[in-house]
Formats: C-alpha cells, sequence, structure tokens
C-alpha cells in the first residue's frame, strides 16, 4: 500500500467502522488513557482556587483581628462601699403587749334595781378615785337601816333593865333576903341582853354599810374599759357592771433571746435601764412613752425560749402627746445596751455576707482598690445593722456592700463614688460619672466594660 492509501485508511478507520472512529486500542489491544498534560492542568486549576479562598479568608479576617488587639481590657467591676465604725451600743428591740398594773370589775354588794350610771361611766371615760359610777335605789336599804337602830335602842334598853335587875338581886343576896339562884338568873339576864345588843349592833352596822354600798365608787383613778349597766337593771352581788383599769401604770413583758440576754451581759444587768416605748411597725415613729426595768420574769417562756424583762411605764393611759397608750396595745420596746467589749464594730447589715463574711475595700494607687476577705463573729444583729468583731478591720475602714457571687481576694473594683464618704448609703440605680449604674437590688450592677457582661447573682454569697 502506497503512503496515500495509508492516510486514507487511518482517517477512515477499519473497514466496516464509522467514518472518523479512533481507534480502539494500540497494537497489544490496551484501552487508550487520557494524557497527562490534563491532569496537570486540572491540579493547577484546584490550587488556584485554594489560594484565593485563603486570601479572601485572610482579608476577612484581618480588621477584626486589628480591632481585638486595638481593644482596651475589660473595666474591673463597680461596687458600693461603706464606712465601718466603732460599736458603743446596740438597740434590742422586742414587741410586747400593754398590760395594766390593776384591773378590776364592778360589781354590786347589795340586791337592788340601778337608780342612775355616773356621768363618766362609759368605755372611754375617765374617773377619779372615789368618783361615783353606779347609784342604787337607797329606800329599802334606808327602812333596812332604820330598823336595825330601833332594834340597837331595844337592845340598850334591856341590858339596862337586867343590869338593874342584877343590882337589885345583889343588894338582896347581901341582905340574905333574896337566894344565891335568883342572882345567878340576873346575872344571865345581863350577859343576854348585852349579847342581843351587840347583835343589833351589827345589823344596824351591816345596814349602814349596804346604805353605803348603794353609791359604787371607782377604788382609783382608772379608765372605763368596759360597761353593761342600766338604769333600772336589777342587779344582785358579783354581777359585773363593768371593768376598769387603773390610769396609774402599766407593764409590759419584753422577751429577750439568748443572744440578747449576752449581749447585755445578763437579763439581770438591765434593771434599771430606760426603755422606749414605740408604736409597732412603725419604729420610726414619735415614741409613745418612756419606761424603765423593774424586774425580770422568773419563768422562761417554754414555746420561744426568753427571757423576760419587766418594763413598767407610769401613766401609761394618762393623756400624753402624741396619744396615751392602750389596753392590749402591741407595742415595740427599744432597749440600748452599752458594749464593753473592746473592738466590737457597727455595719449595715447589707455589708455581712453569707457565713457571716466582709469584703474590705484597700484602695489601691491607680484609684482602683482590691478585695480582702474578712471573717466576722455577730455579737448582735438586726434587719439594719449588725455588731460584729473581725479581725484585720478598724473603725474608719470600708467594707462592699454590694453582691458579688464572685469575689475573691485581690479582686481589682471600682468604688462608687456616691458612696464614698457616707456610710451604709444604698445607691439606687445612681450614675458614677462614666454613664454606669449602680444598684442596690439583690445584685450588684457590673460596667460595660466587665468580661461576662452581666451582674452577678443576689445570693449574698460574696464569693
Amino acid at each position: 500500500m502506497s503512503g496515500r492509501d495509508t492516510d486514507r485508511a487511518a482517517r477512515t478507520g477499519p473497514p466496516g467502522g464509522a467514518p472518523g472512529d479512533a481507534p480502539a486500542g494500540d497494537g497489544n489491544g490496551a484501552a487508550a488513557r487520557p494524557g497527562r498534560g490534563a491532569l496537570l492542568v486540572a491540579a493547577l486549576v484546584s490550587l488556584a482556587l485554594l489560594a484565593a479562598g485563603g486570601g479572601a479568608w485572610w482579608l476577612l479576617a484581618r480588621p477584626g483581628q486589628q480591632a481585638d488587639e486595638s481593644a482596651e481590657p475589660p473595666r474591673p467591676p463597680l461596687i458600693r462601699t461603706t464606712e465601718v465604725e466603732a460599736a458603743g451600743e446596740v438597740a434590742i428591740t422586742q414587741t410586747a403587749f400593754v398590760r395594766p398594773v390593776f384591773e378590776v370589775d364592778v360589781t354590786p354588794e347589795v340586791s337592788e334595781r340601778i337608780a342612775e350610771l355616773g356621768e363618766d361611766f362609759r368605755v372611754g371615760g375617765r374617773v377619779a378615785r372615789g368618783d361615783v359610777l353606779v347609784r342604787l335605789e337607797r329606800d329599802r336599804l334606808e327602812a333596812a337601816l332604820v330598823e336595825a337602830e330601833a332594834r340597837v335602842e331595844q337592845a340598850r334598853a334591856a341590858v339596862s333593865e337586867a343590869r338593874v335587875t342584877r343590882r337589885r338581886q345583889e343588894e338582896l343576896e347581901d341582905e340574905d333576903i333574896a337566894s344565891e339562884a335568883r342572882l345567878q338568873e340576873a346575872l344571865v339576864g345581863v350577859s343576854g341582853a348585852e349579847a342581843e345588843l351587840a347583835t343589833a349592833r351589827a345589823a344596824e352596822t351591816t345596814a349602814r354599810r349596804q346604805l353605803d354600798d348603794a353609791a359604787i365608787r371607782a377604788p382609783f383613778d382608772a379608765l372605763v374599759t368596759a360597761r353593761s349597766a342600766a338604769p333600772g337593771q336589777a342587779v344582785s352581788p358579783g354581777a359585773v357592771l363593768g371593768s376598769l383599769v387603773a390610769t396609774g401604770a402599766a407593764e409590759m413583758r419584753m422577751g429577750l433571746t439568748e443572744r440578747d440576754v449576752a449581749v447585755l451581759g445578763g437579763a439581770e444587768a438591765a434593771l434599771g435601764t430606760a426603755v422606749t416605748v414605740l408604736p409597732a411597725g412603725s419604729a420610726e415613729g414619735a415614741p409613745l412613752a418612756e419606761g424603765v426595768v423593774t424586774d425580770t420574769d422568773p419563768q422562761v417562756v417554754e414555746d420561744s425560749r426568753t427571757t423576760g424583762l419587766i418594763v413598767r411605764v407610769e401613766d401609761a393611759f394618762a393623756m400624753r402627746d402624741p396619744r396615751p397608750l392602750r389596753v392590749g396595745e402591741l407595742v415595740e420596746l427599744r432597749l440600748t445596751a452599752t458594749l464593753d467589749r473592746s473592738g466590737a464594730l457597727t455595719v449595715p447589715d447589707e455589708a455581712l455576707k453569707a457565713d457571716a463574711t466582709l469584703w474590705r475595700v484597700a484602695p489601691a494607687d491607680d484609684g482602683e482598690a482590691t478585695l480582702a476577705r474578712t471573717r466576722a463573729t455577730v455579737i448582735f444583729r438586726d434587719a439594719d445593722a449588725a455588731v460584729v468583731a473581725a479581725e484585720g478591720l478598724s473603725p474608719g475602714d470600708r467594707v462592699m456592700l454590694s453582691d458579688r457571687a464572685g469575689a475573691l481576694d485581690g479582686l481589682r473594683v471600682r468604688l462608687d463614688r456616691e458612696t464614698e464618704g457616707r456610710r451604709g448609703e444604698s445607691a439606687n440605680e445612681r450614675d458614677d460619672g462614666d454613664g454606669e449604674r449602680s444598684g442596690s437590688d439583690a445584685s450588684s450592677a457590673v460596667s460595660s466594660g466587665d468580661a461576662d457582661g452581666a451582674a452577678s447573682g443576689g445570693d449574698r454569697s460574696g464569693g
């Protein structure tokens, strides 16, 4: 075959094949394979795409990284503080009921009808000793007295007659005219007549007393707390017509807990101590009266296990400013005790955290401060303040008021300037000058630069 024929055969393929078909294989019958050039091109394209994606990521991430590197570190949290003061005295406050020293029922001694009632014998009325409360009808009582007086006169006459008879018998007996028996009869007659006279006089006294009892009078200066009498009402001895309480004094039992007794140095140490009487539930109101501890209750109340102080208030129910005390009224008693122990400190109750922990605030040179944990021994505590003993704390030091669950020794903090120099004042949503607020609720506000960006919990754990 000539060269021209060979080229034609290559273009037309083998006999019977379609024109333009590629050879099925090489001379050894192997299948056709892709070229190496095509694989190289595909690899280069993939590498280019990966390089383009990495560059885009680097360009996008770079500005943020630069911003993070240039951002300021978080600012320390903002806290409120208060100044520690020396505890020279402590106020013990307890509630008590006002009880009169004397309280009596108004009762008649005779059976009669009520003629009239005293003008001031009414609930809330004030009566003086000797004032007539109830006046009973007197007619029958006066008649009984007249009869008793008449019987006394009869008895006197009988005694006189018996004595004359006795003298006559004695004279006759001396002359041996009368017998001894007649003289003895005369003597017995005198004794009987004298006994009748004594009986008549006793009846007269009773009748006179009953007539006097027709006017029921106040036994002391008193306040009328009840009345159940009315004119025309028939009464009998012992019937209760009303009730009186003495206006002279009132007594209240002030119950002390074991800690209160320990603060006082014993219940007996409070004898003679002044006590302020205040309206219950309004301890900041005007005092109602001033009392004094006169006695201690010899019994401990079983339910509350409290030791009682007897507080006496003179003229408790008399008119006074702002008002008199009321019988049975619940009042608040405040006793101020002087603390003899040295080193006792007063802090607001808000500053005392869980496990009797105080956080002392130590100022730093840069205007900020650091926290230092201090364990305290609680001597006395009420709703507003606590008296404690704490090693390492002195009057004038500052402690943290804010509640920060994450408080730690050495924690850097910023101070709320509005609480600096003020003791126990709550900074309620006040601006610290940088547009940040310091809260006074159960959680302390943190600055906008805090890492967590949220207020700490209000469990008052203090860490």
